[in-house]
């Protein structure tokens, strides 16, 4: 996330897949009669964040993801061996062998060229068009994301299914995801609503707005997203406007500064870092929070 202190001549794999698709659609004496029974039964097909069509022939086998959170699903799902690198935001121990390639925004892209991917997944947006622009001019194809809202999570890891062809795996760590939180919303239900805001840090303190992953899971645990009217996804609040709101909880992250003025006669709950990260995990940062607005809430693991 980018707001967080804390996701000779080139030779593209993806290209031939993607040659044998076009030379399909050739004259019809060139085509064997065999293959319209059943044409690239594998072909893979996505539109991205962006609007734009991801096609191959088959799913890719050299992946390449500057969105952490993506980095992860692929991994969970059994499919990290089609990992060619990482970022350096990327810390699971099973990746530190892969060649970095910098930050997510703004990464090095002669190393990524050298790292011959097939696809590389980027963030979907106007904050690194650098990027983007860079590897359409490589030739190698951009699948962009935007892991904003949970229900987006869950879209983003079944993509990834298809384009690894892990549908499978994919669908399973979903279902598993949706009843990680099926349980939260269960475990809440008929308890008294909480007024809770999220603070990220910084002076003045980020907040999350209501179109987020955060606040998702806010309302999920049985809390009211106080900043209900905020605009952007996270934007800075001042001290003054929080302390009209009428709050029960804040939520912040470990080792989060806040100013005191927010502070003074509200409680404060610090949650783990990895619970900002919008990938497989919000199963169990749902429980996080849950636990964190109700100490002592039962069930879950």
């Amino acid at each position: 996330m980018a707001h967080r202190r804390p996701g000779g001549r080139l030779r593209i794999p993806g290209l031939l897949p993607l040659l044998v698709l076009a030379a399909a659609c050739g004259s019809p004496e060139d085509r064997d009669p065999a293959a319209d029974a059943l044409p690239f039964p594998d072909a893979v097909s996505l539109t991205d964040a962006g609007g734009r069509t991801l096609a191959l022939a088959e799913p890719a086998t050299r992946i390449l993801s500057l969105v952490p959170s993506v980095t992860e699903t692929i991994h969970r799902m059994g499919a990290g061996d089609l990992l060619v690198g990482r970022t350096d935001y990327d810390t699971l121990s099973a990746l530190q062998g892969l060649p970095t390639v910098g930050g997510g925004l703004g990464p090095s892209l002669e190393i990524i060229r050298t790292l011959e991917p097939q696809v590389v997944i980027t963030f979907a947006g106007a904050s690194d068009p650098r990027t983007a622009r860079g590897l359409s001019a490589f030739g190698i194809p951009v699948f962009a994301v935007r892991p904003d809202r949970v229900a987006d999570v869950l879209s983003i890891i079944r993509q990834m299914g298809i384009l690894t062809g892990r549908g499978a795996r994919a669908e399973a760590l979903a279902d598993t995801l949706e009843a990680r939180l099926a349980e939260v919303r269960a475990a809440v239900e008929g308890l008294p609503v909480l007024r809770v805001v999220y603070l990220l840090g910084g002076s003045p303190p980020l907040a999350a707005g209501p179109g987020t992953f955060i606040s998702d899971l806010v309302t999920l645990a049985g809390g009211e997203n106080v900043l209900h009217d905020l605009t952007g996804l996270y934007a800075p609040v001042s001290p003054e406007v929080l302390r009209a709101r009428e709050v029960d909880v804040i939520l912040t992250g470990e080792g989060s500064p806040l100013d005191p003025r927010l502070t003074a006669e509200r409680r404060v709950a610090e949650i783990p870092a990895w619970v900002e990260i919008p990938g497989p995990g919000l199963g169990e940062a749902a429980w996080v929070v849950a636990r964190a607005l109700r100490p002592g809430l039962p069930g879950g693991a």
